[in-house]
């Protein structure tokens, strides 16, 4: 019985760190770009709507021009979860559900190069959402983003 448990639990490890590896080790399904409107505020977006790209997120990128995101589209409303997973810059994370921002998390800090994915902060939205929009830190105070704003999207393939 310990053997078989063994080797189900080897299973399992093989199998995450496959996946892990074919997410990160395969090109970036073409991303289309959109537009968001938060209160007043206009920005450009890349839309991460699948699994590959929501995974990969903002990985590995330098950073964001100002007025620039990745918006995170799901076919549900649940709690989100989030990774900052080769990021080497901060962010903040905007939860949106039903077209208002339900909150959001202000200067997500890079973990460090060689942190490793076990020991990763995992950001979590408070209440279920079905859009995420990551930004530049220092955004959602400077535009004054709060609770209970309007945020309009643009779908255009």
């Amino acid at each position: 019985m310990i053997i078989i448990v063994g080797v189900a639990f080897l299973c399992v490890i093989f199998g995450v760190f496959g996946i892990w590896s074919f997410v990160f080790s395969h090109a970036n399904p073409p991303l289309y770009k959109t537009q968001i409107t938060i209160k007043n505020l206009v920005f450009s977006a890349e839309v991460a709507s699948s699994t590959v790209a929501r995974a990969r997120g903002l990985s590995g990128r330098d950073g964001l021009r100002e007025n620039e995101g990745m918006l995170f589209l799901f076919n549900y409303s649940s709690i989100q979860n989030f990774w900052m997973k080769d990021m080497k810059f901060p962010i903040d994370i905007i939860w949106i559900g039903g077209g208002k921002v339900l909150g959001f998390i202000e200067n997500a800090s890079t973990p460090g190069a060689d942190m490793p994915f076990w020991k990763l902060k995992i950001y979590s939205s408070p209440k279920n959402v079905d859009t995420v929009f990551e930004v530049n830190a220092g955004t959602v105070a400077k535009g004054n983003i709060k609770i209970g704003d309007l945020a309009n999207i643009s779908i255009t393939k």
